[in-house]
């Protein structure tokens, strides 16, 4: 394919480098690579995902736009649900007359830098509409989650709103035939989308996971648990699973790396007497001696769009035990890569067992799931795919 150089705002709607920062920084730095695009990135407020920009030489610029999706709590009596539901949408209004404030600044700024294309990082980058509403540039919308059902977001603008958008950008991306479902939900079933998994590592860096130094390891087996600690995400379900192991006279202990919603799953902990068998060492920036100490990795969230750490681990050669829904049911072959749970805490304890009495049939499945992980998941062929895009609907 040939291309030259095309200057591209980036928009993202976070500043942290969790999956969905990691995996824009992975697609831009091997596409500027090879020269053929100048990345430029627009985000609300700086952060570590900031930090990584300045090393990398790559233009940036904070515009404290507002994400159009939020979480609404309810609770207490009608009249008091009454005056939540009002606060909501106090905020909602003032996220969007926050956005339309902020507008000619963004859009002063791309004109500042020339792009010729717009690439928004996420189905939560509350500027979409204007962006797309201006025209001025072709929008590619990369959405990476399922809002409602992943994170239980609900929509400022409505689901109508979101799927009118939707159908007006130049072009959609989809992590997963799971988003792209998703997707169909608000915007029609005969809506064009792109659907190009997220590249995890590139194809030399995989080779070295396979042939680095894999030590013995000693001790109980170790299932680890990765990512933003949510109602949602399962550390609560993992943990009481981890009990009825241990119950069953198993050695197993659990470690739950991240940051987030913790005061239940501490107590939990507290409750079961697991302190000694749980380790929470909170947000890790380099995941990857977590992976090479631990024995399988746990997927234990609810309709995960594609799940990250799912084909890390599967690089690093652990068996995955996933909850059968959303994207992780088109990452982890069940019986051959990892093993699916359905109905909760005595089907996710049923499964970490079966790995537990059998340490070399984990041990097979995660060979097989790194030689999939490298077919499919390289940066080198998400890169390719997006840049396919890219050359289709450019000026």
């Amino acid at each position: 394919m040939h291309l030259w150089a095309v200057r591209i705002a980036y928009l993202t709607h976070y500043s942290e480098l969790f999956g969905a920062n990691r995996s824009l920084l992975d697609l831009m730095l091997e596409a500027r690579r090879r020269g053929v695009v100048e990345p430029h990135v627009v985000l609300p407020a700086e952060g570590p995902f900031t930090e990584r920009l300045k090393q990398e030489g790559i233009p940036y610029a904070v515009i404290p736009f507002q994400p159009w999706m939020s979480e609404r709590h309810y609770e207490g009596g009608p009249h008091h649900r009454l005056r939540q539901w009002f606060g909501h949408t106090r905020a909602a209004w003032e996220r969007a007359k926050t956005n339309a404030r902020l507008w000619p600044r963004l859009r002063d700024r791309l004109k500042e830098w020339n792009v010729q294309l717009v690439h928004l990082n996420s189905a939560a980058v509350g500027v979409a509409p204007h962006l797309i509403h201006a025209r001025q540039w072709p929008v590619v919308w990369h959405i990476r989650e399922l809002p409602e059902r992943q994170y239980l977001l609900h929509i400022d603008a409505g689901a109508k709103a979101y799927g009118r958008w939707l159908r007006k950008a130049t072009r959609r991306i989809a992590i997963s035939q799971a988003v792209v479902e998703d997707i169909h939900r608000y915007a029609g079933t005969d809506l064009a989308i792109d659907l190009i998994y997220n590249g995890v590592l590139h194809q030399a860096r995989y080779d070295e996971e396979r042939n680095g130094p894999h030590p013995p390891r000693n001790g109980p087996f170790t299932f680890l648990l990765l990512g933003l600690i949510h109602p949602n995400k399962g550390q609560v379900e993992a943990v009481e699973a981890l009990a009825r192991v241990r119950a069953e006279g198993l050695d197993a202990r659990l470690v739950i790396a991240g940051k987030g919603r913790d005061k239940e799953l501490r107590r939990r902990i507290t409750e079961l007497g697991l302190e000694h068998a749980v380790d929470l060492p909170g947000f890790v920036q380099d995941v990857w001696p977590l992976l090479r100490t631990s024995d399988a990795l746990l997927m234990a969230s609810r309709n995960e769009a594609m799940g990250r750490v799912t084909v890390e681990a599967m690089a690093a050669a652990l068996p995955v035990v996933g909850h059968a829904s959303g994207g992780t049911l088109e990452l982890v072959e069940d019986g051959v890569t990892g093993l699916y749970y359905r109905e909760g805490t005595n089907d996710l304890a049923a499964a970490m067992a079966a790995l537990v009495r059998d340490p070399q049939r984990a041990r097979d499945m995660g060979a097989a799931g790194h030689a999939q992980a490298r077919e499919r998941f390289s940066v080198e062929r998400m890169t390719d795919a997006v840049l396919r895009v890219y050359a289709e609907v450019r000026p």
